[in-house]
């Protein structure tokens, strides 16, 4: 195997080798060494919400079926028939008590046994030949949920979810936890873009730098309030442990006047300070912070904006809970879903809705503008000269590496992990850092 530990120590030191972004081996590594052994969001709980309800879900090459069974609960049964491996599930969402598979027609109830197969006497001799009783679909070595999303380890010793996601859960919260009814998801949405899986991750993650440049149409219009350079370079952007993201930086006001002009309805902002912490009132309230786009390693994304849906000054959130999933190392699968308080008025829910789909759908104009650059890299990044080439990826430290910018003291940022003002790439260096360290773990 090729030795990478060159790339590792250049990419720990904020220098990127080029052709990280499109090269084969390196995505032959990760597919072992990362999409193996972390956890890895599929989808929502809303998206099954009745008994019998399920959707299929790859991770990679792996096909599941993410079934809400008869007794309520919920699995992840790899979709593969234990007679001769067809997929026994062939629709991407439905509701059945039974999975009857195409080729044999052996027959699993939706919690993955298998009940019954043809001619079991006749061809097995009965159970003396084959006993059906304890077969089931092969389950994922590990399903858990935390807010209703839905994750899977294929590593039968991974660690608990919530240590995996550790601090980052103080900020999933944010875009996951806004009453006490949880959320409602809608799609996913999905298309293929040619561009490797960890440039969108890395943007998300922290790119504020990008707004005023790759989105000049969006802010000349007026669209946003926000992404103005001015206002953009005063937000923070942070970094908890396994993820990271960026804030805006909101005008003078208590927790409810902050929470209006992001253009939440007092019920909302009511069922908010209901189920967020005091440390999480304070990041808003207090140091007057709002969490806007975020990652989590590896291939999560987060999004919560406040665009203008209609003519006037008044603005309307939403957000949005989007997956990389990689295809090749220069091709991506994305998923993406529109997410919502599940107990937010109707015209709230609809006219969120339609923000999403302005800014972040499939045809939509932030969409548009960031697909463009991420093909233009992973293309530059197959050919020979990207692999002489070191992306300065050192935003944020000067040449000894101590930071541009002090990182905020606690008193100035409630919120757990390292958070600084202003444009850096300290959230893409350690997303990436992160992918090094299970790169090198053999």
């Amino acid at each position: 195997m090729t030795d990478y530990s060159h790339v590792f120590d250049n990419v720990r030191r904020g220098m990127v080798p080029a052709h990280i972004y499109n090269d084969d081996e390196i995505f032959a590594l990760e597919k072992d060494r990362i999409f193996s052994r972390a956890w890895l969001f599929v989808g929502h709980e809303s998206e099954i919400p009745h008994d019998g309800d399920y959707v299929v879900r790859r991770v990679l090459g792996d096909s599941f079926i993410i079934a809400r069974g008869s007794d309520g609960d919920v699995r992840a049964l790899f979709n593969m028939c234990l007679h001769r491996g067809m997929q026994v599930c062939r629709a991407e969402m439905g509701n059945a008590s039974n999975f009857r598979c195409p080729y044999h027609g052996w027959v699993y109830r939706n919690d993955g046994r298998l009940t019954g197969l043809p001619f079991h006497r006749e061809a097995y001799g009965g159970d003396d030949g084959f006993a059906k009783g304890g077969q089931t679909l092969l389950p994922a070595p590990n399903l858990a949920s935390y807010n209703g999303l839905l994750f899977i380890n294929l590593d039968p010793n991974a660690e608990p979810l919530e240590d995996f996601l550790g601090d980052f859960r103080f900020y999933l919260d944010f875009y996951t936890k806004q009453s006490r009814h949880g959320l409602e998801v809608r799609g996913p949405q999905r298309w293929r873009i040619n561009a490797n899986w960890k440039i969108g991750a890395e943007n998300f993650a922290g790119d504020m730098y990008h707004t005023p440049q790759t989105h000049t149409s969006i802010v000349e219009i007026g669209l946003f309030r926000e992404p103005k350079a001015h206002k953009r370079k005063d937000g923070a952007t942070y970094w908890a442990g396994r993820g990271g993201g960026t804030t805006y930086k909101l005008p003078p006001g208590d927790f409810d006047e902050r929470m209006r002009y992001l253009g939440y309805p007092d019920q909302m902002i009511g069922r908010i300070k209901d189920v967020w912490s005091p440390r999480q009132q304070q990041v808003v309230g207090q140091d007057g912070f709002m969490i806007s786009a975020a990652s989590c390693f590896p291939n999560l994304s987060l999004v919560h904006n406040w665009p203008k849906v209609e003519d006037g000054q008044a603005v309307l959130p939403f957000i949005s809970i989007r997956l990389w999933q990689p295809i090749s190392a220069n091709q991506t699968e994305v998923y993406s879903w529109f997410a919502v308080d599940s107990a937010a008025p109707p015209e709230y829910k609809k006219n969120s809705y339609k923000a999403y789909l302005m800014c972040f759908g499939s045809s939509g104009m932030f969409e548009q503008d960031d697909v463009e650059n991420w093909v233009s890299l992973t293309t530059t990044a197959g050919g020979t000269m990207a692999r002489r080439l070191l992306l300065n990826s050192r935003m944020g430290l000067l040449s000894d590496d101590r930071p541009v910018v002090d990182t905020l003291p606690p008193t100035a940022f409630h919120g757990p992990g390292r958070a600084q003002v202003g444009y850096n790439e300290n959230n893409q260096r350690a997303l990436l850092q992160l992918w090094a360290d299970h790169l090198e773990t053999a």
